[in-house]
C-alpha cells in the first residue's frame, strides 16, 4: 500500500533535522567569535540552536524509530497500561486468605453449569436457555448419535415411517412443544411463520414456496435465471423429511441455499418451518384436492 516505509521516512527526517542542529552549532559558535554574542541575527541563532538541539537530545535519549530493545519502554502518557488491579494468582490484603482470585459473586450466571460450592454459596445447575441445552429446541436434534455412513460420509439418519407415523432418530420429527409454549400457541406461531417467510424466504421460493426457475419461478430470485432453481417446499422430499431437518437447513443452509442462522432467530426459524408446512398441506392436501 505504502511506496516508502514509514520509519525510514521518519529516520530520514530525524537526520536532517539533527543535521541542521549541528550546522546550526557551528554557524552560531563561528558567528559569536567573529561578530559578538549581541544582535538580532545572533538572537535568532541562538533560538534555533536551542530549539533544533533540544530536538536532538529528545532523538538521543529515546532513539530513532523501529529501533528493538530489550529495555523496558518509557510511558510519558499512561493512559491504561497500568491500572489497579488484581493479577491471576495474586495477592491481596483485602481479603482474610490473602487471596486476589476469587470463586463468582452471588448471582454470576455460570457458562459451564459445573456444580460447586462457592464462597457465595452452591450452585446447583445451568440454565438451560443461557447454555442451549434443549438441544431439541435449539438445534432441532433429537438423538445426536443417530448416524450413518453413505458413500463413506457420516450423515444424520433417516427417519423410518411406520403406520403412516415418522419414527424420530437424528432430527426432532415435530416442532418441539418449547417452540409453539413461547410462541403463545399455534396461530401467533404460524403469524409469526409467514411473516419471516416472506421477508427472508420468498423472494427465492415464492410466496407458495414452490420455487421454480426462469418462466416457472415463483419467487423474484429464480425469475433472473440462477444457474440452481430455488427448491420447491412443497415437494415430496421435504414433506418427508422431520421438522428438525427443515430447522437445520433454515439455520445453517443446504446445498446452494445459505444459512440463515445469523439473522433468523431460534424461534422464528420453528415458525418458519411451522409456515413451510402449511404451504406443503395447502399444496398436497390429504385425499387430494
Amino acid at each position: 500500500m505504502y511506496y516508502v516505509d514509514a520509519n525510514v521516512f521518519m529516520n530520514w527526517v530525524l537526520g536532517l533535522i539533527l543535521t541542521t542542529a549541528v550546522l546550526l552549532l557551528i554557524t552560531t559558535v563561528f558567528l559569536s567569535s567573529y561578530r559578538g554574542r549581541r544582535g538580532r541575527l545572533m538572537s535568532y541563532l541562538y533560538m534555533l540552536t536551542a530549539l533544533f538541539g533540544c530536538i536532538g537530545l529528545a532523538v538521543a535519549a529515546l532513539g530513532f524509530r523501529g529501533q528493538h530493545s530489550s529495555a523496558r519502554p518509557w510511558h510519558l502518557f499512561l493512559d491504561m497500561k497500568y491500572q489497579p488491579k488484581y493479577t491471576a494468582q495474586g495477592e491481596s490484603r483485602f481479603f482474610p486468605d490473602g487471596r486476589a482470585m476469587r470463586l463468582p459473586v452471588e448471582g454470576t450466571i455460570p457458562y459451564d453449569g459445573t456444580d460447586y460450592a462457592a464462597d457465595a454459596g452452591f450452585h446447583a445447575g445451568p440454565k438451560p436457555d443461557f447454555l442451549k441445552a434443549d438441544r431439541r429446541y435449539y438445534l432441532g436434534v433429537a438423538d445426536p448419535t443417530a448416524t450413518e455412513t453413505k458413500d463413506g460420509v457420516t450423515v444424520p439418519k433417516d427417519p423410518t415411517w411406520a403406520g403412516g407415523q415418522m419414527t424420530e432418530t437424528y432430527f426432532v420429527a415435530r416442532i418441539p412443544g418449547e417452540a409453539v409454549e413461547r410462541a403463545g400457541g399455534w396461530e401467533p406461531l404460524l403469524q409469526r411463520g409467514r411473516q419471516q417467510f416472506d421477508v427472508h424466504c420468498a423472494a427465492c421460493h415464492g410466496a407458495s414456496g414452490r420455487g421454480g426457475v426462469g418462466a416457472e419461478a415463483y419467487g423474484i430470485v429464480g425469475a433472473y435465471g440462477l444457474t440452481v432453481a430455488p427448491a420447491n417446499l412443497t415437494a415430496e422430499l421435504y414433506r418427508s423429511q422431520p421438522d428438525g431437518q427443515l430447522y437445520n437447513t433454515v439455520a445453517n443452509g443446504k446445498g446452494s441455499m445459505p444459512g440463515y442462522g445469523h439473522q433468523v432467530a431460534v424461534q422464528d426459524r420453528w415458525a418458519v418451518v411451522a409456515h413451510v408446512r402449511v404451504l406443503q398441506y395447502a399444496h398436497n392436501p390429504p385425499g387430494g384436492r
